[in-house]
């Protein structure tokens, strides 16, 4: 009874050294949570059909691991579309941590969150993006939808979903600003 206890005692030792000797690498483990289209609809703030005009490179993120920007045509919309040409940015690091891979020149039916951290636009494997030619329950549900030219919104977008009206309003309150400026100093002048 000693000895297998001591037998024990010794394998956990080395089991238990040689883990801490020799840390793994990090895992991520990828778990989806089942959702419709009625659902991903009403929580994601951009869903769009598009083709993939430009793939960008493979890059180290700083929280959220490796991401890949990716540059859409976009056909159709039904929520958060800005521009014709939508950059998105998709998780990288394979489906055993929720990455997403988009080929060229292919078109998907696409659903992407807003992270406020960067003002983009992001996906990955569980918002339920497909390629077009598996789409067709989801674009019965969709329906119609806008069909989205480039004299609809501009070219670009960088993929922050509000850039346009944000600019617009921030211009705005710098010339405002400038104007009362310029008006408080003439006054001064006056006065003297």
């Amino acid at each position: 009874m000693k000895r297998r206890l001591v037998m024990f005692m010794l394998i956990l030792l080395l089991v238990t050294s040689g883990l801490a000797l020799f840390p793994g690498e990090k895992v991520y483990a990828c778990s989806c949570v089942e959702s419709n289209v009625q659902e991903r609809l009403k929580s994601y703030a951009t869903v769009f059909t598009g083709e993939v005009v430009k793939k960008g490179e493979s890059q180290q993120s700083k929280h959220d691991g490796l991401l890949r920007e990716y540059t859409f045509d976009v056909d159709t919309a039904w929520k958060g579309v800005h521009a014709k040409k939508m950059k998105i940015i998709g998780s990288d690091g394979g489906s055993d941590s929720c990455g997403v891979e988009f080929e060229k020149n292919q078109s998907y039916l696409i659903f992407a969150s807003l992270d406020e951290r960067d003002n983009r636009l992001h996906t990955n494997l569980c918002s339920g993006n497909v390629p077009i030619e598996q789409a067709g329950d989801d674009l019965k549900f969709l329906g119609a939808g806008k069909v989205v030219s480039k004299e609809d919104f501009g070219e670009t977008n960088d993929g922050g979903g509000q850039s346009g009206p944000f600019y617009l309003i921030l211009y705005g309150a710098v010339i405002l600003l400038a104007a009362l400026a310029v008006v408080w100093v003439w006054r001064r002048k006056k006065r003297i």
